[in-house]
């Protein structure tokens, strides 16, 4: 068995069964990550932080997140002068994992500015009962402000005025993967083969779906990007986004008015759908372990894909959002003031080198471009109380500032 196959369970063996006996790659990520009973997000199998499965930036302590802060109580504060809705300010976080972030944001934001934290709700968006379980337990000890769980589609029914936070939560989003063979695109599937004693998964090649040439028509005509590339070779392989439609629309209808800022891998179009490139991005992680072998352990690894950035500000501007930048995270951090902090290790290498040290190779971590510092800082803003012009809101990102501080 190579890295094509895998041993089937029996849980996603009888949905492909069901199914026909072969689904799209798309159909069997969101089960291996979200299924109610099975999912790696939805059972609570992944975790996080350097004794999980993978680090995060906000696993590795809470600089990260007053760094964030700073942006944020900018954000507020802006946001406070223009509104006239009476509504408090929100702070939602889509996908936010452990809880961690959204704990340290609230401590951190109280400490910058108590007159914004005053005016402050937290809501978080999360699909998985699994993880809000984690993150019900994580913040039960923060009573400073009111906090909600909610879905997209209840905050569509009463949008807010505030911040929308997604970090590293769009690349789980399930992606199709498409594969060029006999100088055809196909969409890439999996199926179930048996015998007498096992069942197995491997991949397979699927008609494109009538969404998928359409996505392909759209991505074409709107930001001109054709697939395959110019000279892809035999067997080439990539992910499309077809989630981030919905997604920004969802998101969009949420605000009153208000930003976006999305954290997460992310390429340009012209370095992600290169021929060289020729099996996509995506990639599974367990144990700080990374493997190309999607279909081992359904329901245990993480499975996720890099962004492209063209698509990703393509459809958030046709769902009325007006597009303010991208910084890669150690650009962002620097701008919100991160040369102060390996400043300040100076004075504190003195008294303690131990401790130093451990902060500055947490710090580098969060910047190096090898590691978390390739993260990509994407901004947007909103404005739908002028439908259906939706005039721009004019905010300003300090982590898009050309100098630090």
């Amino acid at each position: 068995m190579d890295g094509s196959s895998a041993n089937c369970p029996g849980w996603i063996a009888d949905r492909i069964i069901n199914s026909g006996g072969s689904v799209s790659f798309h159909q069997y990520m969101d089960w291996a990550l979200n299924d109610v009973n099975n999912g790696a997000y939805s059972c609570g199998h992944l975790r996080l932080g350097t004794k999980g499965d993978f680090v995060t930036s906000p696993s590795l302590g809470g600089d990260f997140a007053e760094l964030l802060a700073v942006q944020l109580v900018d954000w507020f504060n802006q946001l406070n002068l223009k509104n006239d809705t009476h509504l408090p300010l929100t702070l939602v976080e889509v996908g936010a994992g452990d809880g961690d972030l959204a704990f340290d944001l609230i401590e951190k934001i109280g400490q910058l500015s108590p007159s914004i934290l005053n005016r402050l709700e937290l809501v978080l968006v999360e699909i998985n009962r699994g993880m809000i379980e984690r993150q019900k337990q994580r913040l039960s000890a923060i009573t400073s402000i009111p906090i909600r769980w909610s879905s997209f589609e209840e905050l569509n029914k009463n949008p807010v005025v505030g911040v929308i936070i997604a970090h590293e939560m769009l690349d789980a989003l399930p992606v199709e993967r498409i594969i060029y063979k006999d100088k055809k695109l196909h969409r890439q599937g999996v199926k179930i083969d048996t015998d007498n004693l096992n069942s197995w998964l491997s991949y397979t090649e699927l008609p494109l779906s009538q969404l998928l040439e359409s996505f392909l028509l759209e991505i074409g005509d709107g930001i001109g990007l054709k697939l395959p590339p110019v000279d892809a070779p035999e067997g080439w392989s990539s992910e499309l986004h077809t989630e981030l439609m919905p997604w920004l629309r969802k998101a969009s209808e949420s605000l009153i008015f208000g930003s976006l800022l999305i954290i997460d891998y992310a390429l340009e179009a012209f370095r992600y759908y290169t021929a060289r490139r020729d099996k996509g991005t995506i990639i599974s992680y367990r144990n700080q372990f990374a493997s190309s072998k999607l279909l081992s352990e359904p329901g245990y690894w993480d499975i996720t894909s890099h962004l492209c950035i063209d698509t990703l500000v393509f459809y958030a501007q046709k769902n009325n959002w007006s597009y303010m930048g991208n910084v890669r995270q150690g650009q962002a951090l620097l701008a919100l003031g991160l040369s102060e902090r390996f400043h300040a290790l100076k004075e504190l290498s003195t008294s303690n080198l131990e401790m130093a040290l451990s902060r500055r190779e947490t710090l580098l971590r969060l910047v190096d471009p090898a590691s978390l510092g390739d993260f990509r800082w994407l901004a947007f803003q909103i404005n739908n109380r002028f439908k259906p012009n939706c005039k721009r809101l004019d905010l300003t990102a300090k982590f898009l500032s050309d100098s630090p501080g």
